[in-house]
């Protein structure tokens, strides 16, 4: 009876090593565990309105250039801007025909026009794009409309590129998502999150990372087409948005999210189409200082296979820097297994209309609320392995010194474990036939 005793609390004192070894292998000294998990109450007090107030070009002069899709210029543009200080050149992609001339690129503000200068260019049949790198004839700090004008015609992108005088730590991101404009659960969204802007102007943040549903899409009942009796077109629902945000007055990564991506035929339009015209391509890439930012949209099948096949070569080729993903929702755990296969700093998504943040297998995941209920976060990039969000520092530095196979490293660990509580097993049968 002692011998069966003795074997139970060995086998308990086996199992809670176990857990024990399996809990640290998904957290790391400095990192702070907190989920914040609210539901906010459905604001019913908002007077809905006609959306068509809005488009009235003599009370919102930059309304038609705000809402101009992707024309020639493919990047940077609205949604996927360029951040550059005073040693930087800019890339610039365009698209037109090989014998296109002409090519002049400026960049406008209400306080400057910079004319830019063409250091470098290529045409690529294939893809019949035009690859540009050009420089600045002077540099004053600000955020800039891009103009271009060429023999092929001429093109606009608002708040596309913006100049630091360098960019140093820390420096802040916005995280925004979900503004469901122009209408949510009969909310007038777009009145919400206007009232909302120069709350967060005041943050004074470097960029913002929007993770989706821009637009309300389909379900926006509450602005109708009074000759179809139908929603608002895709289209208009994103033109809206668009020129919402342009208020805000930064640079902001947008990815799209389930309402953006719809392809319901209750619309006179696709939104899937409609935001590859204004948004392009469905992944972004890019660095500021030491970090790697990577975003990727998605439909609620998850990302397809070349697409995730890019995500998982841009996360390949920057796996020796902090990364950030951003996305709109966990569809497919594809943004679990990109987790469990990179080092992966944050991750960022919304979809789920409130605020959470927790700390998993190293990792912290940020989800923000939705605009129309008044939140936003900044998060602060303090250095190269540490990052400040409503007041608790996460610190990724034994992050960075960890192997990519830390996942098989954990399996080991455990798989040794499991071993041992096998052999105890056998010794102890075998006593017992003695």
């Amino acid at each position: 009876m002692q011998a069966k005793s003795r074997l139970w609390f060995l086998l308990t004192i086996i199992i809670l090593f176990s857990s024990l070894f399996v809990s640290q292998s998904k957290t790391i000294d400095g990192f702070t565990f907190q989920d914040n998990s609210t539901n906010y109450p459905v604001l019913t007090s908002i007077n809905a309105t006609s959306p068509t107030e809005y488009f009235n070009e003599t009370s919102f002069p930059r309304y038609h250039l705000v809402a101009r899709p992707l024309s020639i210029i493919q990047s940077p543009h609205k949604g996927f801007p360029a951040i550059i200080d005073y040693s930087q050149n800019i890339s610039i992609t365009a698209q037109a025909d090989s014998d296109t001339a002409g090519w002049q690129f400026s960049l406008v503000s209400s306080g400057a026009n910079i004319t830019l200068d063409i250091l470098e260019s290529t045409y690529n049949e294939i893809d019949a794009l035009w690859y540009f790198e050009v420089n600045p004839s002077e540099n004053i700090a600000g955020l800039y409309d891009l103009q271009l004008n060429c023999s092929d015609g001429d093109d606009y992108q608002t708040n596309s590129v913006k100049i630091v005088v360098q960019k140093s730590y820390p420096f802040k991101i916005l995280h925004i998502s979900d503004s469901h404009i122009p209408s949510y659960a009969g909310m007038n969204t777009t009145d919400i999150v206007l009232d909302y802007i120069d709350q967060i102007k005041s943050l004074d943040v470097d960029f913002a990372i929007f993770t989706g549903d821009l637009i309300e899409g389909a379900p926006a009942l509450e602005y109708v087409n009074p000759i179809t009796g139908k929603p608002l077109a895709a289209e208009v629902q994103v033109k809206l948005g668009l020129w919402v945000f342009d208020l805000l007055d930064l640079p902001i990564y947008i990815i799209g999210g389930n309402h953006d991506l719809d392809e319901s035929t209750l619309l006179p339009d696709n939104p899937k189409v409609v935001w590859g015209n204004y948004f392009g391509e469905n992944y972004m890439n890019f660095n500021f200082l030491d970090w790697s930012f990577i975003g990727y949209t998605c439909t609620n099948e998850g990302l397809n296979a070349s697409d995730l096949d890019r995500v998982v070569d841009i996360l390949s080729t920057e796996e020796e820097k902090p990364n950030v993903l951003f996305y709109h929702s966990n569809y497919k755990n594809h943004a679990s297994s990109l987790r469990a296969s990179y080092n992966i700093e944050i991750m960022l998504y919304g979809h789920e209309h409130h605020e959470k943040k927790y700390v998993s297998a190293s990792t912290l995941y940020h989800c923000e609320d939705a605009m129309f209920n008044n939140e936003s976060s900044v998060i602060t990039v303090l250095n190269r392995t540490c990052v400040s969000l409503d007041d608790l520092v996460y610190d990724f530095t034994t992050l960075l010194e960890i192997s990519t196979e830390k996942t098989s490293y954990n399996y080991f660990i455990f798989t040794g474990i499991l071993n041992l509580f096998i052999i105890v097993l056998i010794l102890w049968r075998k006593k017992q036939n003695m």
